[in-house]
């Protein structure tokens, strides 16, 4: 599980390394200089839960738009939401939809 850099960093040691067995990236995205995440992570093929808040989702979908989509779960919100993983947090708006958005993926994989 990451959150902003170190969502997109979960992204990355996922795809080569068999410990991870999934991935919640929240507000993962372009962040690295010289590495093309997109493309990166297109062979991503473990179980993937990425949110992010609704101005950061048209970006998140770009980035995730290459991977077998049998893998993904992306939740696109219709709050407004936070950048990151303080989307679950009870102080910000529409934090249930991400809840529950994330339980359910976490319940499909247990």
């Amino acid at each position: 599980m990451g959150s902003s850099y170190s969502a997109t960093l979960a992204m990355l040691i996922g795809e080569n390394n068999d410990k991870v067995k999934a991935i919640a990236a929240f507000s993962p995205g372009e962040y690295f200089k010289g590495v093309h995440i997109q493309n990166e992570i297109k062979n991503l093929n473990k179980p993937n839960f990425v949110t992010a808040s609704c101005s950061e989702t048209a970006s998140v979908s770009t980035l995730v738009s290459k991977m077998n989509a049998g893998y993904l779960t992306h939740y696109k919100p219709i709050e407004e939401g936070i950048h990151g993983s303080r989307v679950l947090w009870e102080s910000t708006k529409g934090y249930t939809g991400y809840r529950e958005a994330f339980k359910a993926f976490l319940d499909g994989i247990l």
